[in-house]
């Protein structure tokens, strides 16, 4: 059963994270790419004035730039989070080629320092381990 909109969800995420519209849209643009998704200012801003409730692909994108479910996105009682899959493009990948690959963590960009940083802890972490 749907308890909230689509939008009241959108303003909710962009709250806690602090962002404006336009960081939804660069937040978003890796996963634009991977989706072949357009998502512009205008249907954004309707999406979140609740003029418009965003089509399927653009609901998927929304919940990827979000990392949240897109039931629960949709408004409904359902837990939040992304059911996590196996990506066949992904298995067998090192990880370190992941880490210099990442494009954002927890929605935020990452520059060259974040992902050195990135390989420098995993570093650490797997030397400690091993």
């Amino acid at each position: 059963m749907r308890k909230y909109k689509t939008a009241d969800r959108l303003r909710e995420l962009m709250t806690e994270r602090g962002w404006k519209q336009v960081d939804v849209i660069n937040n978003s643009k890796p996963f634009q790419e991977k989706l072949g998704v357009k998502l512009g200012k205008s249907a954004l801003s309707q999406y979140v004035n609740g003029i418009q409730a965003p089509d399927q692909k653009k609901l998927a994108l929304l919940a990827l730039t979000f990392n949240v479910s897109e039931a629960w996105l949709m408004g409904y009682d359902v837990p939040r989070g992304r059911e996590v899959k196996s990506d066949p493009e992904l298995s067998g990948l090192d990880l370190r080629e992941l880490a210099k690959s990442a494009k954002t963590f927890d929605g935020k960009p990452l520059n060259e320092e974040d992902i050195e940083a990135i390989e420098n802890i995993l570093d650490i972490y797997f030397k400690g381990r091993l």
